[in-house]
């Protein structure tokens, strides 16, 4: 797995903010009857795995991240809201998951968000999750296509950055397109009963939560600078011009964000 944003404290706070305003979208989507046992590849900070929790209240969750700093902050942020108990944090890979015996093929549901674009495998670990889920049993992947970003008004800034941060995707062999071919992976893998939608990730100036996704649309950028410089062969004084074009976009009257994640769910 190549992730191209680290896990410095920027990071952890840009995406306990993409959390707060994905979540509770993603959760509506999921039809759930309270006693499934769900399987979060890829958990992260651990912030919808225990909306999960709650949400099913009689089922197991289980949360697998391969990053132990991700980890050590999710713990963080459930001790302080008294939730440590109610999930079953892992650390370990999606191409080779830390499960007992008795838990494979156990599942009801397996979820996989903003994952599969980073993985020079995704075939690898959506075996894995096939052999994690039961028969007749759901998988959900939402993952990006990074052609489906726009901003208006047109900033010429923002399109020379955004086509240079795909081909960083490109040159560690990952998929910055990968959204548009989830079912295509999920039939590969062995899945069946294809559904398709979007969540939502944007908003108008005037919207209370724009600057949040504003923000973490610099972020990104930002803290993929110096891969983004390399293959584009900028200097930073270029760079930084361009961030500042983009950020007197965010300040903008009529500006907006369009971003749809691509969704798509199967039975196996």
């Amino acid at each position: 797995m190549k992730y191209i944003h680290g896990t410095h404290e920027e990071e952890q706070e840009r995406l306990f903010t993409l959390n707060r305003l994905l979540n509770n979208r993603c959760l509506e989507k999921i039809i759930l009857n309270g006693s499934e046992s769900a399987l979060d590849i890829g958990c992260g900070l651990g912030v919808f795995t225990r909306m999960l929790t709650r949400q099913l209240g009689k089922g197991k969750v289980v949360g697998i991240e391969r990053s132990t700093e991700q980890l050590e902050k999710a713990a963080q942020l459930a001790d302080r809201d008294n939730e440590y108990s109610l999930i079953d944090f892992r650390e370990g890979s999606a191409y080779d998951l830390p499960l007992q015996d008795n838990e494979w093929a156990n599942f009801d549901l397996v979820f996989i968000r903003f994952l599969l674009e980073h993985l020079s495998s995704p075939l690898e670990a959506l075996a894995q999750a096939k052999k994690a889920v039961k028969s007749g049993g759901k998988i959900v992947l939402i993952a990006d296509d990074h052609a489906n970003l726009r901003i208006t008004l047109h900033t010429e800034a923002f399109e020379i950055l955004w086509k240079l941060y795909c081909k960083v995707y490109e040159s560690l062999g990952t998929d910055p397109f990968i959204g548009r071919n989830l079912v295509t992976l999920l039939h590969q893998s062995g899945f069946q009963s294809f559904k398709i939608d979007f969540v939502l990730f944007g908003a108008a100036s005037s919207e209370p939560d724009f600057k949040h996704y504003a923000n973490n649309l610099l972020g990104i950028l930002v803290g993929a600078k110096k891969e983004i410089m390399n293959i584009g062969k900028l200097n930073s004084n270029d760079f930084d011009r361009y961030i500042e074009e983009i950020v007197q976009w965010s300040d903008l009257e009529d500006a907006t964000l369009w971003y749809a994640a691509n969704w798509a769910e199967a039975i196996s």
